[in-house]
């Protein structure tokens, strides 16, 4: 059986996906360094404005696509800065909300701001059409990315690699 071979096409729009996404990360890291802030704790802040009275732990995991366990440590180091405080809810004495102190909500702010700005100059390249072209091309992208099994991909690919030697 022969090996699959990846086109030059392939290979380069792939790394051009990947390098951008490095290089906007990389970018977007720095710039809320700014504010002593990491992108997840960024994240964090945001959910937590946007969920309110409603910010519970789990809420806020399932809003940034994460486990629970990866936002407990966010949200200490968030409350060690006195950017949050956390309260029993009314509804279950075992759970808690999480809101942003004055000093958090000054700073999510400043750094919402900014966050606008650095996807506003992001972006300033491209006129309205192309960004709703690189919005489809790169929902596409996730929606099959979505579909592929990655572990039987690998195996495939082994079994192959087996019958070849």
């Amino acid at each position: 059986m022969n090996e699959p071979r990846l086109s030059r096409l392939q290979a380069s729009s792939w790394i051009a996906v990947v390098e951008t996404y490095q290089e906007c990360n990389r970018r977007y890291s720095a710039m809320l360094r700014e504010f002593d802030l990491t992108v997840p704790q960024f994240d964090v802040l945001n959910a937590i404005h946007s969920l309110g009275d409603d910010a519970l732990p789990k809420r806020i995991a399932e809003r940034m696509l994460v486990t629970r366990g990866n936002v407990s440590g966010v949200l200490n180091r968030l409350q060690e800065h006195d950017l949050i405080v956390t309260r029993q809810t009314l509804r279950d004495r075992r759970s808690f909300v999480c809101e942003l102190t004055p000093a958090g909500r000054k700073l999510f702010e400043a750094a919402r701001s900014a966050a606008a700005l650095f996807i506003e100059e992001q972006l300033s390249p491209f006129d309205a059409d192309e960004m709703r072209n690189i919005e489809d091309k790169m929902r596409t992208m996730k929606a099959h990315l979505q579909t592929l099994d990655p572990v039987a991909i690998a195996l495939r690919a082994k079994t192959n690699k087996e019958q070849v030697a």
